[in-house]
């Protein structure tokens, strides 16, 4: 299977009026119906990957939200006893404006 990487061109497209590749944008497992070659390849996943990974799956596995919490303002909402914050809201909005400037 060739590789074929761009010219110098920055990902722009150069049509010169040529056919395209049938293989082109096919993945490469169908790319080509030869049958495989004896060459192997070799893939190292360094341990920084390894952790990014098992992190992923532990946080795939962590709810969307904290449902007690959502329950607690729920009621306290219904029951007139949540209280808004009025002075931490507006810092926290001068904060945010400030860390866009």
């Amino acid at each position: 299977m060739e590789i074929r990487q761009p010219a110098n061109n920055a990902g722009l497209s150069t049509n010169t009026g040529k056919k395209a590749d049938a293989n082109q944008g096919v993945a490469p497992e169908k790319a080509s119906t030869q049958p495989p070659t004896s060459e192997s390849s070799t893939v190292t996943v360094t341990d920084s990957a390894l952790k990014l990974l098992q992190i992923e799956k532990t946080l795939a596995e962590l709810p969307s939200f904290d449902a007690k919490k959502v329950e607690s303002i729920k009621q306290a909402l219904s029951d007139g006893s949540y209280t808004i914050n009025t002075d931490r809201i507006a810092e926290k909005l001068i904060n945010f404006e400030q860390d866009l400037a």
